[in-house]
């Protein structure tokens, strides 16, 4: 009769776990530096609103005309929860010269502008290398 040894797969299984968990936190560490580098590249300038535009969900967007600070287009469009800005309304803007589209209000910009996403893609590599923590603990 035949025994195989499952201890060996079962390990080499649980590295590929935490290999897989150590690529996820590496790809989080990644988007929070390339983050960082956005925003400190950040652009301000001053904008006028054009016009505002109900969308469904309570979305607003703003059509604004920017003073360019490089090659980047004039009108850009500004979305947000709610009426931010009226018409006519002058406000400073900051953008990541880079990312010319990505608008934010100078003094709400975010220095994670996708911290939702960073924190979904650490929580799965910290999920991930808990269970090969505590599976080794236990074995």
């Amino acid at each position: 009769m035949t025994v195989l040894a499952l201890s060996g797969v079962l390990s080499l299984g649980r590295w590929w776990i935490f290999i897989g968990g150590t690529v996820w936190l590496l790809c989080a560490a990644f988007f929070a530096a390339a983050d960082l580098r956005a925003y400190r590249r950040r652009v301000t300038t001053a904008a006028r609103c054009n016009f505002v535009h109900d969308e469904p969900d309570g979305i607003v967007r703003h059509s604004l005309e920017r003073r360019s600070v490089g090659d980047e287009a004039r009108a850009v469009m500004f979305r947000s929860k709610g009426a931010s800005i009226r018409v006519g309304e002058k406000v400073e803007i900051s953008y990541d010269p880079k990312r010319p589209h990505e608008v934010f209000i100078a003094s709400r910009h975010p220095r994670f502008a996708r911290g939702s996403a960073l924190l979904v893609i650490a929580g799965i590599g910290l999920a991930q290398i808990l269970y090969v923590v505590i599976r080794w603990g236990l074995a």
